[in-house]
C-alpha cells in the first residue's frame, strides 16, 4: 500500500510490532532483572493509544476517504436525453 493511508498503516504495524518485542523482552528476561516492570505499563500505554487512533481512524475512515478520493459515478442513457446537462449542474 502506497501513499499517506500506506504510511500510517505501516507506522501502526511498526509499533505494534515494538511493543511486541518488549513484551517479548518482558517475558524472557525478568527474571535476570535486565527489564524493568516498567516495560509493562508502557507497552499497555501504548497498545492503548493505538487501539485509540486507529478507532477513530475507522470512524472517521469512510467520510475520509471519499473526500480524498471522491466518488466514482457512471452517468448512463440513450442519445441526447440529458447526460452531459446532468454532469454540468453536478
Amino acid at each position: 500500500m502506497e501513499g499517506e493511508l500506506g504510511r500510517l498503516y505501516q507506522r501502526w504495524s511498526q509499533t505494534l510490532t515494538q511493543a511486541l518485542a518488549h513484551l517479548e523482552a518482558y517475558i524472557d528476561f525478568s527474571e535476570d532483572d535486565n527489564v524493568e516492570e516498567e516495560v509493562l505499563s508502557q507497552v499497555d500505554a501504548t497498545v492503548r493509544a493505538l487501539e485509540q487512533e486507529i478507532g477513530a481512524h475507522l470512524r472517521d475512515g469512510r467520510r475520509g476517504e471519499l473526500l480524498r478520493g471522491g466518488v466514482h459515478a457512471v452517468i448512463a442513457g440513450p442519445p441526447n436525453v440529458g447526460k452531459s446537462s446532468l454532469l454540468n449542474l453536478l
